[in-house]
């Protein structure tokens, strides 16, 4: 099978691109022949890149030159399926949709919201009402959509096309938790045509896992964007609860983003010692201060897609105590892999971890079963084995 993936962006800047990025280097097992080009546009024009050379990066091509590039890449690599990630341009959709077969993945609620995180940014609080003529009313209260008139438009427009034509016509739509399926039922998709298949994480060996119990001062783990969405003001005032109760806890955070200098700010000057702000990190330094947390914190207060930091740290045999919103039960069980917590409640956050550093038989039987759970339900493995049946069937259905 040969599948190109298709999404937005021209460089690895987000998680989409990882999982791009690892879904190439495991499509050779599964038979697979995969490809991918990161397509932009910008002031009316389109920028192409190909994440597979070096010289087939191309610049400000009209639609007509975009439309050839990709008619003879489609026909020159014998291309079956296109798989489409994050991508708002109706236009190049519908083109896509000429040249073959479509497979779209709902990475986020872009395609049912125009704000793209069903969150009021505002108030924090999460929008539990369909996509419809109230979101302009709540862009410009709540502040959770671009307020611009045309940009809002284009916004709701995308979200209107994405559920009314395109996705009648594409072949299959995945979805990576129950949260997303849900919504998207709620606006109009498809039943049939939503298909769940959850994120995974790279197996990890079990002589790398670091048992950090019997550590005097233990460390505390956030990993993800520094912004206000993220819940990690919520996350320094747990961690600021544990240190007043006397608990030896130190708080790595690792990440970059525009509320950092802010979350700095909330730190309490008597504890700033026991609060790390490391920035942002490679892939071993991110890894080696996951192996090292006792437990890690996932408090994002808007509706998270799914949260693979979280089966990251599952993998480790690592408990997770987080703020129950949107996907994150999919892989958050409470009591089994860590705890699930309501939104917003720092306060039940610290009790949680502090159980956590109290009862370690506790400890000891969620850090087991996180890892059980994440090498069964989360591995490469079966979500290959799904991708790559869906690819299968949609070509047999073209065949028959």
């Amino acid at each position: 099978m040969n599948i190109l993936h298709i999404n937005d962006k021209i460089t690895i800047s987000g998680g989409v691109e990882v999982y791009i990025k690892q879904l190439l280097e495991l499509s050779p097992k599964h038979g697979i022949k995969a490809f991918w080009l990161g397509i932009n546009t910008s002031n009316g024009f389109f920028n192409l890149k190909s994440f597979l050379t070096k010289t087939d990066n191309k610049y400000k091509l009209s639609f007509n030159e975009l439309f050839k590039y990709l008619t003879e890449f489609i026909s020159n690599n014998k291309i079956e399926i296109i798989h489409v990630h994050s991508l708002s341009s109706p236009k190049l959709i519908e083109l896509c949709l000429k040249l073959a077969p479509v497979v779209r993945s709902m990475h986020e609620p872009r395609m049912i919201c125009p704000g793209q995180g069903k969150f009021l940014r505002k108030s924090e609080q999460i929008c539990k009402k369909p996509y419809g003529l109230h979101c302009f009313y709540h862009a410009y209260k709540e502040g959770c959509c671009n307020r611009h008139p045309k940009r809002l438009l284009k916004a709701y427009n995308n979200v209107n096309f994405e559920t009314k034509i395109a996705s009648v016509k594409y072949a299959a739509i995945f979805v990576m938790s129950d949260y997303i399926l849900d919504e998207a039922l709620k606006v109009g998709y498809n039943k049939n045509k939503l298909l769940l298949n959850p994120y995974f994480t790279p197996t990890v060996s079990k002589e790398v896992i670091i048992d950090c119990i019997n550590d005097k001062l233990k460390s505390i783990v956030y990993i993800g964007r520094l912004s206000r969405t993220k819940g990690v003001h919520y996350a320094i005032k747990s961690v600021v609860k544990l240190l007043k109760q006397g608990y030896k806890v130190q708080f790595d955070v690792v990440g970059a983003g525009h509320d950092e200098n802010y979350f700095k700010s909330l730190v309490p000057q008597q504890y700033s010692s026991q609060f790390i702000f490391h920035g942002w990190q490679d892939r071993e330094a991110t890894d080696l201060i996951l192996r090292k947390a006792y437990v890690v914190l996932f408090p994002s207060i808007y509706p998270e897609a799914f949260g693979i930091s979280g089966i990251e740290a599952m993998m480790r045999a690592k408990p997770v105590v987080g703020f129950n919103v949107g996907g994150v039960s999919t892989w958050l069980k409470n009591q089994e892999t860590g705890f699930l917590v309501e939104q917003k409640n720092y306060v039940e956050m610290a009790n949680r971890v502090a159980r956590l550093i109290d009862d370690v038989a506790l400890y000891r039987r969620l850090a087991t079963n996180s890892r059980d759970i994440a090498l069964i339900k989360f591995s490469e493995e079966r979500h290959m084995i799904k991708l790559s049946n869906v690819y299968s069937n949609i070509l047999h259905s073209q065949d028959s």
